[in-house]
């Protein structure tokens, strides 16, 4: 049985579209449309292009679909809007099935944890008419044990932070979760009469939700990301918001703080209690929030909490996985655990060398590129690294990816500067081998999709300057050789080298642009930033000294 599972939508407010192929439960292809419409979150577009890359990676057509699933639900005819839409654009529509928006974040969780039980939160901005929900779930068994409604959101409430700070909602939620490590929570109890914990529930101040109030000018789209979606409550308690572009004081890193430590709060609280209610310690979270690595170590820091699972794609990419996942299982199909995220386009060594000749670009052809990469990391240049299949989800895993030495207490300021573009205070984060991970970082547990944190251990922090936030931890990859065997290799020969068995590794592209997917852009990337070296497969391009 072929299933497709699709996210994203035909309204404003749909964003991070993807396409996933299952085959009899088993994932076969996985890509985000943003990486072949080279438009960041691919908003109110259907994954035309992510359903073609599955069909044509597996051999099939559209006729050989059996379903295609997907959330939303709740929305008027959408299950007809689908069928004519797949008729239209592919010529053929397989069977509809569709399912509720925090039930497939939920699935996805779960069913990639390899996990029998588990106590699942889903922390989200919207879908099918709420903002997430806490679940039991017990091998196929989905108990509800609360759902959140859709004006009292976490992603609202950062949202609302997001733009409080000057700053782009749904988009740059994570410039806020690195600029809270700068400040001190000062204004915690002024947040905390903002949002405010409840047992398995939380209350956010409704009278902060200007969809709410002005209910009568807003569309059930919502409004658009430029418009403001907090009231004037929040700068009367606040004081006055930063406008784009305004210097960052003090005022607005405590407030970064502030708010990032009251959502930690919030939803520790709600995970402590749902596991009191469950009885079952091991816990997944899903949703868009839970791409708050901060918010994440916290939680798995709860005494009460045993095992931790976030997957690769916990934000709305992942829907389209958990919807293709339910439809598996109704199928009597088992479904394996996500141990990584490869799961999209690869290009062949001829195909790379093709767009190479065809721009007239200059390169060596190389026996071994791993061994050369380490010899241009030790001599501190930067790299671009794209090998293999790329990576389902927002972070690059080691092979659409810039690498560099994490030792150099100038390369953050360096990467951030002439490469990314982007602002100062951002960190970098380290891939590093699994089995040696446990020598730099406390408390850490395997963590192969960077979405977790961890305290770097105060003994090392000076041996790897350029990956140690400024609150002392890291958002680590923990990479095993058994799922990249390149990427892990290459990790070893520099730990041979360096004797630091990590890289910096952050996603290769510039600031606000998608990571690439195919070698013409990772070209582009590099004729358009201060990266030193790319590496394309087995081809090495440079710059002149």
């Amino acid at each position: 049985m072929y299933v497709i599972g699709i996210s994203s939508g035909i309204k404003h407010g749909h964003h991070d579209g993807a396409a996933v192929l299952l085959r009899d439960g088993q994932l076969v292809a996985a890509a985000e449309e943003e990486r072949f419409t080279l438009a960041k979150h691919a908003r109110g577009e259907l994954p035309r292009g992510a359903i073609n890359y599955c069909l044509s990676h597996a051999g099939i057509t559209i006729r050989d679909v059996d379903f295609i699933c997907s959330p939303l639900r709740t929305y008027t005819n959408y299950e007809q809007r689908l069928i004519e839409y797949f008729k239209f654009q592919f010529g053929h529509a397989p069977r509809i099935e569709l399912y509720d928006h925090h039930v497939c974040h939920a699935a996805s969780s779960f069913y990639g944890s390899g996990f029998r039980e588990a106590t699942v939160a889903c922390f989200d901005f919207s879908g099918d008419s709420s903002s997430g929900l806490v679940a039991h779930v017990r091998d196929n068994d989905f108990k509800i044990l609360t759902r959140f409604g859709r004006h009292n959101s976490l992603g609202l409430y950062y949202g609302m932070l997001t733009q409080y700070l000057g700053y782009q909602m749904t988009n740059d939620e994570y410039k806020v979760m690195g600029l809270s490590s700068y400040g001190n929570p000062k204004y915690l109890d002024k947040f905390a009469g903002l949002l405010r914990p409840n047992g398995i529930d939380y209350v956010l101040d409704p009278e902060l939700d200007k969809r709410k109030r002005d209910a009568e000018i807003f569309t059930s789209d919502f409004s658009t990301r430029q418009e403001r979606i907090f009231t004037e409550k929040m700068e009367d308690v606040l004081g006055p918001r930063r406008l784009r572009g305004q210097p960052l004081d003090q005022r607005f890193t405590d407030i970064a703080a502030s708010g990032q430590k009251q959502l930690e709060i919030v939803t520790t609280e709600v995970v402590r209690s749902a596991i009191a209610m469950s009885g079952c310690a091991d816990v997944c979270l899903a949703g868009g929030v839970a791409l708050n690595c901060k918010m994440n170590m916290e939680i798995a820091a709860e005494p009460s909490v045993g095992r931790l699972y976030v997957p690769p794609v916990p934000h709305d990419a992942g829907v389209a996985l958990g919807a293709a996942m339910l439809k598996c299982v109704e199928g009597g199909h088992a479904i394996a655990p996500l141990t990584h995220a490869y799961w999209g386009p690869e290009y062949s060594n001829d195909s790379i060398k093709a767009t190479l000749d065809k721009i007239g670009a200059r390169y060596d052809v190389l026996d071994d590129p791993v061994a050369a990469c380490v010899t241009d990391l030790v001599e501190q240049r930067t790299v671009g690294w794209f090998q293999g299949r790329m990576e389902y989800g927002p972070r690059a895993l080691g092979n659409r990816s810039i690498l560099a030495d994490p030792r150099s207490p100038g390369m953050k300021d360096r990467i951030n500067l002439s490469i990314k573009y982007r602002e100062e205070f951002r960190p970098f984060c380290p891939s590093v081998l699994y089995n040696r991970q446990a020598q730099y970082f406390e408390d850490a547990f395997d963590a192969p999709f960077m979405v977790v944190t961890f305290p770097v251990n105060e003994k090392v922090r000076e041996l790897i300057p350029a990956v140690v936030h400024v609150d002392g931890t890291a958002r680590i990859q923990s990479v095993h050789a058994e799922t990249n065997p390149t990427y892990s290799r290459l990790l070893d020969e520099f730990g041979k080298a360096a004797s630091v068995p990590m890289l910096i590794n952050t996603s290769l592209n510039i600031n606000e642009q998608p990571t690439v997917n195919s070698p013409l852009e990772a070209l582009h990337t590099y004729f358009c930033s201060g990266l030193d070296v790319l590496f394309l497969g087995p081809y090495r391009l440079s710059k002149p000294s």
